[in-house]
């Protein structure tokens, strides 16, 4: 004889929730993740300004950063879209530099990673100048070039140049030998050991190097444009406010930057390791950010 309860039990069927959701499903639940954050962060900002807590005149709430960004974009005359135009100066410094620094960096440390002569004798170099700040050779380029994009360029340049290269000797170095022999032994030439082995394997810390050069680089920006731009730079629009005490300003340049870091390394850098680290290493994400 069966209880009425058991056959209940028996007879009702349990449901499984469906965690399978859809790739826009998930893009949007990660993005409410990591957006909700700032969010509360902006809010509890405004909330602090509004009730007098913090000095309106030194920090300017976000409510009033964004009104001030708008009219600089909207604002006609002399003045007309100068925020735009600033931005668009500092990406071209910056993504110029970027560049550069990638189109030899990279080569120059796949050949060194693959070479233990070689990064022996380069090892203390490096040793010596990834540490040093890029902004301490402004000076010297302001004497021997004077002010203008070239001086910003090589700043950024040299900001970039030597994590990136650090960190793709150091993915090379890494590769293990064993996977080298193997494709050696299948007949395999120096061509496929690179772009089956080498490219593949040290592609997590050369992205790690990018993210930190592109970094070094955005930061360093900021300083070159106040000692070295003519008349155009997040860097220069927030080093020229400080003239007339414009703190807004100087908060939209300061957000600018922080937007626009934010973009790169989620929409460059993040677009990236989906279409290679994904694919060769099972992970969508490698240390490092701007």
């Amino acid at each position: 004889m069966k209880l009425a309860g058991n056959s209940i039990a028996e007879e009702t069927p349990v449901m499984v929730p469906q965690r399978n959701l859809s790739k826009t499903g998930r893009a949007v639940i990660t993005g409410v993740k990591f957006f909700v954050p700032i969010l509360i962060f902006l809010a509890f900002w405004e909330l602090c300004v509004r009730m007098g807590w913090i000095a309106a005149n030194i920090f300017p709430s976000p409510s009033m950063i964004g009104t001030r960004a708008l009219e600089l974009m909207l604002s006609s005359g002399s003045g007309q879209g100068m925020l735009v135009n600033n931005v668009i100066a500092s990406l071209y410094r910056a993504l110029t530099a970027f560049g550069l620094s990638l189109l030899i960096a990279i080569p120059l440390g796949f050949a060194l990673g693959v070479s233990p002569t070689a990064y022996r004798w380069v090892s203390p170099i490096l040793s010596l100048m990834l540490p040093l700040p890029a902004v301490a050779w402004t000076p010297i380029l302001l004497v021997s070039l004077g002010q203008g994009d070239q001086t910003i360029i090589i700043v950024c340049f040299l900001g970039a140049f030597f994590p990136v290269l650090y960190s793709t000797i150091q993915g090379v170095r890494s590769v293990s030998k064993p996977s080298v022999w193997v494709v050696r032994s299948m007949g395999g030439g120096n061509r496929h050991v690179f772009f089956n082995v080498l490219l593949p394997a040290s592609l997590p810390a050369l992205i790690s190097g990018l993210k930190l050069g592109m970094a070094h680089s955005w930061r360093t920006l900021v300083a070159a444009e106040m000692l070295a731009a003519l008349g155009a730079g997040l860097g220069y629009m927030i080093f020229a406010a400080r003239t007339y005490m414009d703190v807004t300003t100087m908060f939209v340049g300061i957000a600018c930057l922080a937007v626009i870091g934010m973009a790169l390394e989620y929409g460059l850098f993040g677009t990236l390791e989906r279409v290679t680290v994904r694919k060769w290493h099972g992970t969508s994400k490698v240390g490092g950010g701007v």
